[in-house]
């Protein structure tokens, strides 16, 4: 197993490498992290609004270090590196999957596309919290059989692993199926003399007595959620908890069909079509895997073979989605940052490969059948992948040449301003920029001061008002913003240097790891920035006074 989880681990760390060289901030990135030495950030709001305790002790933590985003990349990385490894070690001592299944499997589980934000850094708690469930999984594997002290450690690393990778909270869900393998192992080790009803009760029984810090885990966290860290203000709102209607299902989960499959292969081939070099350089790569992986694959075992892999990606996707429904929070392949729901959704993509695999060996031998159906999937899948770092690196490069041009500027006398995105018209994807980037630019920039800054053509006319209003709700994390102040629009078009992402991307690693240009020099020719003083067209100017008696 050790050549196996070699070989994985140097997939993974090449299909997440641009992930090293990307230190810019995202969305909500901005509001939690500290951008620069002297940028202010207030995160009570994740303790005492949103509820987000584990949130709120690693954001804590990072800022406290100086080094965020060195902190935050690294938890990313350890998410997926443990994550993956677990994953695989589960799958293979429990006879499951082959080495070979394992490490492809792991692979599509952690190199999955259709969640946009693996470079993200505050949402890399989620990358985090999903590759804990998969540690506390492998541990409670060595728990099961471990004896004396060592067993008593490994329990507590166990629940320790779990709680913290409720920090997303829909890995609840996982946690139920690792519980109701929990409860398999201990049923199948009963006496069969017993009957079914009764070996099932014991089996109950054992599991709860067995293992209660388990059991009362998720009770625990879900109590201390909602009596010491109650959700409130704007984030109550968010959260509107209801079970859906039937409708609403068969609609939820048809968008999560959408987002988190059909668009995921549409986009890959669109890519592939596009930037046919990122799948080619894939392709060597995993090649160069299957030729070290030949000894590891191996007919599955008959037992496994069948529809189970397929009734398991189909119950897995519609379970893993109800959380969100519930939520009524539902994704968006059109923004990254819509993705964050998608995280979990490897899953069932690599049951349903497994499956086709397992059949294809019907008609080919195992290692043909493992290479066209994983090997294909998981080209496809880092080719997209790599795609999409180098959109979020462009993303990164436009928002820094922003902020450089800025700083290269005196500053105006206003407050409040609109950004003209003129990157939105470039031939080149692009997502407008949110308002905690361009607020957290003007911060960064001209220092702690009660700036509003959004991207014009992503607000409505009505944009001040509904700010007025958030700003002023309870435990709000836009207390620090003033939407009275004086107006100004901020131009941003492409420079001379402007290119599409792939390319621009390729001359920022040029730069910075080749030496072969100035990155401020990239920035400077990146894009022209200006600022012009005065009403914002568009804008439904902000009603200050107040109702007379």
């Amino acid at each position: 197993m050790r050549r196996a989880a070699a070989i994985l681990l140097a997939l993974l760390l090449a299909a997440h490498a641009p992930m090293l060289l990307n230190d810019g901030l995202f969305m909500d990135d901005w509001i939690v992290l500290k951008a620069g030495p002297a940028y202010a950030v207030d995160i009570d709001f994740l303790l005492h609004g949103a509820g987000h305790p584990i949130f709120f002790s690693y954001d804590t933590f990072a800022n406290w270090t100086g080094a965020p985003v060195v902190v935050m990349v690294s938890l990313a990385l350890a998410g997926i590196v443990f994550g993956a490894i677990s994953l695989a070690l589960t799958a293979t001592r429990l006879d499951l999957l082959d080495r070979a299944e394992a490490v492809g499997f792991a692979l599509i589980v952690w190199t999955y596309p259709g969640y946009q934000l693996w470079a993200g850094k505050a949402n890399s708690v989620y990358v985090l919290s999903f590759g804990l469930l998969f540690s506390g999984t492998w541990l409670l594997t060595l728990t099961y059989h471990a004896r004396g002290m060592r067993r008593v450690l490994l329990r507590l690393a166990c629940a320790l692993a779990f709680l913290l990778g409720f920090a997303l909270n829909s890995t609840m869900v996982l946690f139920a199926f690792v519980m109701l393998g929990l409860f398999v192992a201990i049923w199948r080790r009963g006496e069969a003399t017993h009957g079914l009803i009764r070996r099932t009760w014991l089996a109950g029984w054992r599991c709860v007595c067995g293992y209660p810090e388990l059991i009362v885990l998720p009770l625990v966290y879900w109590g201390a959620l909602n009596i010491l860290f109650k959700r409130a203000g704007v984030y109550a709102q968010y959260y509107n908890a209801h079970f859906p209607t039937p409708d609403e299902l068969l609609k939820g989960w048809q968008t999560f069909f959408v987002t988190g499959c059909r668009d995921v292969v549409s986009r890959a081939l669109q890519s592939a079509g596009e930037a046919p070099m990122l799948f080619i350089a894939a392709a060597l790569l995993v090649g160069t895997a299957l030729v070290l992986l030949r000894a590891e694959m191996k007919a599955a075992a008959q037992r496994y073979n069948g529809l189970l892999p397929f009734a398991l990606a189909v119950i897995l996707f519609l379970v893993l989605s109800l959380p969100y429904m519930i939520a009524g929070i539902p994704p968006s392949s059109t923004h990254f940052y819509e993705s964050r729901h998608l995280l979990m959704f490897g899953l069932p993509s690599a049951l349903v490969l497994l499956g086709v695999k397992r059949g294809a060996e019907r008609w080919v031998a195992p290692g043909a059948a493992f290479a066209i159906v994983f090997g294909s999937g998981v080209v496809l899948s880092i080719g997209l992948l790599w795609s999409d770092y180098a959109f979020m690196q462009a993303r990164t490069l436009k928002q820094q040449a922003l902020a450089y041009h800025l700083a290269n500027q005196p500053q105006p006398a206003a407050t409040v301003f609109a950004l003209e995105d003129g990157f939105v018209d470039y031939p080149s994807r692009h997502v407008a920029f949110g308002l905690a980037e361009v607020t957290g630019t003007l911060r960064l920039v001209w220092g702690n001061q009660p700036f509003l800054g959004f991207a014009l053509r992503a607000e409505r006319p009505t944009f001040l008002q509904e700010m007025q209003v958030a700003r002023t709700a309870s435990n709000s994390a836009f207390s620090h913003v003033d939407p009275t102040g004086p107006q100004a629009t901020i131009s941003l078009q492409p420079g001379p240097g402007a290119a599409p992402n792939l390319a621009l991307t390729r001359k920022y690693y040029a730069c910075r790891l080749l030496a072969r240009c100035d990155i401020l020099q990239l920035l400077d020719q990146l894009a022209q920035v200006s600022v012009k003083v005065g009403r914002i067209a568009g804008i439904l100017p902000l009603d200050e006074t107040k109702p007379t008696r």
